[in-house]
């Protein structure tokens, strides 16, 4: 896990630009940081920094820094510019620098993530006849690309963003993994030059700078809380590449232009072949992915950790390794990491227990509080780079950083398993629309008998589709702005300042006219994961550690896409499939579980009869930074209708809080 940053541009560009880019992001990578530039001549430059450890500069190796970058002045011009801050996980030697070159030095990579199975491709690029200096997957990738180009990107198992330029062709390959669980953002300036790296704010330093609010973005957010959901950021002209795309550019025809966005190629199309065999079948086969999938995401040269919620996300991944512990197939110290509350409503520290006496592990709790939060509020916007939705991230930062505080350097969460287990109840009514439109009455008495009331909302919601083929273009954002919150929402801002199309962000895209395949990928690349995984990211970096996601291993995704529905959304329980494999791994109770809450606050107490002027104070604030934009007295009066319980209570003053301290702590102008 680690940074990286890049330059590229039809001039000369501004190399004190790239070092300022990095170390804004030290926090990602404090063990190292590299610098290379290269011209149209094919000269080329590389540096270190102030991190760079003193033994690399005389190492023998193509890719060694000649000098520190404020020893050097360079007398040429340089078009491209890479940059890299290292955090060691795999061969924590020098010989994992970055940006690392070839022997030949034509090909040059800065490189952000892990590929897990570096192991099992190694072995194949020597049977080829490569040979390796390090025990880096970095220098794996490098030479898979050598190899098969960008085929090489279906070899991966893992997380990745990365640049490769390329020296004979002058090229430079950017690419993203496929569910986008490294970050890679790009901006063109006012001067025409391109600029990327794994957070946006590594472009506030950057020559040309302004940030400027995307008023559309804004207005998702507000409104809908969504974010990460388009290519496009909050920031007007900064873009994402989006999840599983690539794209080359060619410097022999490249030209930039502000605002632009790069074209963009779909590596990542999988082909999925339908699963025949029988649920047991199905169990078993899962059951394997997913251990493979642990172990490989054990692979680490440095001290693991574990969040543990209490779900049966996290208490899988727990549990498993903890079978494996015991059955001597992994030797892997378990030491989990959860946040809980003192408020028995909101605490899941009872189904924590239930696992951790069930396994030989060290637990360490985190207890939420608002002084904490508040204190914590700028570190965290500061870090999220855009606003967040809910406490949820907050409880993230502070996981992380006790996991910091005892020296653990990975980490793996249970991110990532909803979108395609069926966590969000979207499979169940999809399941119910197949029996409804199949006319299989009896198989829809059996739903009624086991749910009886609860059933009636998935009926009726199946039922409104087919009736009027829900969403047709614009009928969500009419049927939604009729709500008493949306009118509530439109009050509190001046339109003078904010301006946006009408439109909801989604209603492009009609749910139940697509099977559940259609729809997980949907989950998986545009919302929700896109910002689970944005939080994920920033939280575990802020503190210098890498997170990993082991249920968004490709292999076990497209597995469980290509298996019946009713594999995965059982006629009494969600995530069936997962459920009924962890049998004899899991403790009874959390395997059956139905009322899992995650890691969550007691926000409405702490707003409505705790802390309601500590939180009215953070809406006076931002309603002061939003340049105008939120109504104050409209504002104000809301938030008191919503303490006084004369409106439901909602979260749409925790946006408002967060848009304004955003654009405070960004500058961002209407």
């Amino acid at each position: 896990m680690c940074g990286i940053s890049g330059i590229v541009s039809n001039t000369p560009i501004e190399i004190g630009d790239l070092l300022k880019m990095n170390t804004i992001i030290r926090y990602r990578g404090p063990d190292d940081e590299g610098y290379f530039f290269a011209n149209n001549q094919k000269q080329t430059l590389v540096l270190g920094g102030s991190d760079t450890p003193s033994s690399i500069y005389d190492a023998a190796l193509p890719y060694a820094p000649k000098a520190k970058f404020d020893e050097i002045e360079s007398k040429e011009s340089y078009c491209l510019g890479l940059g890299h801050r290292r955090l060691s996980i795999l061969d924590l030697s020098t010989d994992g620098h970055m940006p690392m070159c070839d022997d030949s030095q034509n090909f040059w990579i800065t490189y952000n993530g892990e590929v897990y199975n570096f192991i099992e491709i190694k072995e194949e690029l020597q049977a080829k006849g490569y040979a390796f200096r390090s025990g880096t997957d970095t220098e794996v990738i490098l030479s898979a690309y050598i190899e098969w180009g960008e085929n090489c990107l279906n070899k991966f198992v893992g997380m990745f963003s990365f640049a490769i330029y390329q020296k004979d062709k002058q090229t430079l390959f950017l690419v993203r993994d496929r569910y986008g669980i490294k970050p890679l953002y790009y901006w063109v300036s006012p001067k025409d030059v391109l600029y990327f790296g794994s957070e946006i704010k590594q472009f506030t330093v950057c020559d040309g700078w302004d940030a400027k609010l995307n008023h559309q973005k804004a207005h998702d957010y507000i409104f809908y809380g969504l974010t990460d959901h388009t290519e496009e950021t909050m920031f007007k002209g900064v873009f994402q590449l989006k999840p599983g795309h690539s794209s080359l550019i060619d410097f022999s025809n490249m030209k930039f232009k502000q605002g632009q966005k790069l074209t963009q190629k779909h590596w990542y199309k999988p082909s999925l072949t339908r699963f025949k065999g029988s649920f047991e079948e199905a169990k078993d086969k899962f059951k394997d992915l997913f251990t493979s999938s642990i172990k490989l995401h054990l692979r680490s040269d440095v001290p693991v950790g574990f969040t543990l919620s209490g779900g049966l996300d996290s208490s899988s991944i727990v549990c498993t390794v903890d079978k494996l512990n015991k059955e001597n197939i992994l030797s892997s110290d378990l030491h989990t990491f959860s946040s809980v509350n003192e408020n028995e409503l909101f605490s899941e520290k009872k189904w924590m227990d239930v696992v951790t006496s069930n396994i030989e592990a060290k637990s360490t709790y985190v207890y939420p509080d608002v002084s904490t939060l508040i204190k914590t509020l700028p570190k965290l916007i500061f870090h999220m780079d855009e606003p967040y939705q809910s406490q949820s991230a907050f409880l993230g930062y502070q996981v992380y950083q006790a996991a910091a505080k005892n020296n653990i350097l990975v980490v793996l969460t249970g991110q990532g398993a909803d979108e395609f287990l069926s966590g969000y109840g979207l499979f169940k009514k999809l399941r119910i629309k197949d029996l409804a439109n199949n006319f299989q009455l009896t198989e829809l008495q059996i739903e009624f008998d086991k749910k009886g009331i609860k059933l009636i909302p998935d009926l009726i919601a199946v039922f409104f589709n087919q009736l009027v083929h829900l969403p047709l273009f614009g009928l969500r954002y009419r049927l939604v702005s009729r709500r008493a919150n949306f009118k509530k929402i439109l009050s509190l801002l001046n339109f003078k300042f904010l301006k946006f199309e009408p439109k909801h962000p989604l209603d492009d895209f009609d749910q139940f006219r697509h099977d559940h395949v259609v729809n997980s990928n949907h989950q998986l690349s545009t919302n929700p994961l896109p910002r689970y995984l944005r939080w994920e990211d920033r939280n575990s970096m802020a503190h210098s550690i890498e997170a990993r996601v082991p249920f968004l291993d490709h292999r076990l995704v497209e597995f469980c896409q290509s298996l019946p529905l009713e594999y995965l959304d059982g006629k009494d329980k969600s995530k069936m499939l997962l459920s009924e494999s962890m049998e004899g791994i899991l403790p009874k109770s959390i395997q059956d579980r139905r009322d899992k809450k995650g890691f969550i606050t007691p926000e409405e107490d702490w707003v409505k009869s705790k802390n309601p002027q500590e939180f009215r104070n953070l809406l006076e604030k931002s309603i002061s930074d939003s340049n105008g934009i939120i109504r104050r007295d409209e504002a104000l009066a809301y938030f008191d209708d919503l303490v006084n319980g004369s409106i439901p209570f909602d979260f749409t003053y925790w946006r408002l809080i967060l848009f304004g301290f955003w654009m405070k702590r960004f500058d961002v102008k209407p």
